[in-house]
């Protein structure tokens, strides 16, 4: 079956926008099969990252010059910009270790991916209509957020020359390059996601076949079915080694967004968002914060499902088939190797990416708005 070639142009386009923006040294189109090592690009991601950080750090440079006597009257603009460079010089240094240590590691994952992807074709396993299009829907959100991105960063300039910042938008690479990694993330638990359903269709196939294969296909079918799962819990298990820090900034970086906005949203409801020059320092932070936001509902989305794979597994594999007794055995055994794992997208182990965490980052949020309300009670309402 080949693949539609929207579809194909999206993964074209991903793989070349991460490519671009010196995260990977290959050409990659994550499900057509072709990846292939370029020194260009070895040269050009050595370079490119260098620029990203002269230029964040000619930005910070330029800003504290220009502008730290006009924010350093004001403790709320002094915590945001200061939060706001320290996060962004944290999660570039996050994105350029990835790049530099796991080269050889993200070219694998993604070929086992491959493999897996033809290996489930090959046997007939298929995916669903409805799961082929949620992956679809979030790959084109993927895009629309990528599209909000750029026009963020086109409003900042028109913000900027309004407010006459002389300065141009040195971020807009840092930016693109944490956004570029993020979405090498999201692909790859994208297509883990893909690879998990189609086993997950052989192994109903295998259990509800009204008319039963001979024991020896599905004693064959099963060791099949346990190295496939357990290859995919492997690679679900290095995606997450390999972004930790990645992740760890994505949290830090949420939780330091929603609080911005949370507070500018109260003060505009409250009637206090004049003209001033710290309401309009809020309004480029929220402007900066809103597309993490959004992107971060597409992340929790696909880490919360591919969190819950085992766990429907586990309860297909419980369902009971009455064949043979050794088939039983042999599905009660693998029930067991099944039993201990998770496909958990974590942060260093400790932190589970998925809807849990969503909530309990609202409530921090929420938590530290009021705070900053209450510290602003006397300014806002006399």
């Amino acid at each position: 079956k080949v693949m539609s070639s929207p579809t194909r142009l999206v993964h074209l386009g991903l793989g070349l926008f991460c490519a671009l923006n010196g995260i990977v040294d290959f050409y990659a189109d994550f499900r057509s099969g072709k990846l292939r090592w370029s020194r260009g690009l070895a040269v050009y991601r050595i370079v490119h990252n260098l620029l990203v950080l002269v230029l964040t750090t000619c930005f910070l440079l330029e800003f504290l010059e220009k502008f730290f006597k006009e924010i350093s009257g004001s403790i709320q603009m002094m915590m945001n910009f200061f939060t706001y460079f320290l996060m962004v010089y944290l999660t570039v240094i996050s994105c350029i270790d990835c790049s530099i240590r796991f080269q050889g590691r993200l070219y694998r994952i993604l070929c086992k991916l491959q493999r897996q992807e033809e290996l489930s074709r090959r046997r007939g396993f298929t995916l669903s209509r409805g799961k082929e299009r949620f992956l679809d829907c979030l790959l084109l959100l993927l895009i629309a957020m990528l599209t909000l991105r750029v026009g963020i960063h086109v409003a900042l300039n028109v913000l900027h020359s309004r407010m006459g910042f002389s300065h141009p938008c040195y971020c807009f690479m840092s930016e693109c390059m944490i956004f570029a990694m993020n979405t090498l993330a999201f692909v790859m638990l994208t297509e883990i996601c893909r690879s998990w359903w189609r086993m997950e269709s052989g192994l109903k196939t295998l259990l509800l076949d009204p008319q039963p294969r001979p024991v020896a296909h599905q004693l064959c079918q099963i060791r099949r079915l346990n190295a496939m799962s357990q290859s995919l819990i492997d690679l679900t298990a290095e995606v997450c080694g390999i972004f930790k820090f990645v992740f760890l900034c994505y949290l830090i970086r949420n939780l330091w967004s929603g609080i911005v906005v949370g507070y500018l949203i109260v003060r505009i409801f409250l009637g206090h968002g004049g003209p001033d020059a710290e309401f309009m320092y809020l309004v480029l932070a929220f402007v900066t914060c809103i597309q993490p936001l959004m992107f971060s509902l597409l992340m929790n989305s696909v880490t919360h499902t591919t969190g819950s794979l085992l766990e429907v597994a586990k309860q297909i594999v419980r369902t009971p088939c009455r064949q043979d007794a050794l088939v039983d055995r042999r599905m009660e055994w693998l029930s067991l190797q099944l039993a201990r794992q998770h496909t958990y997208i974590t942060v260093f182990g400790t932190f589970r990416m998925n809807r849990s965490l969503a909530f309990r980052s609202s409530s921090v949020i929420l938590l530290h708005v009021l705070y900053m309300v209450q510290s602003d009670y006397s300014t806002m309402f006399k």
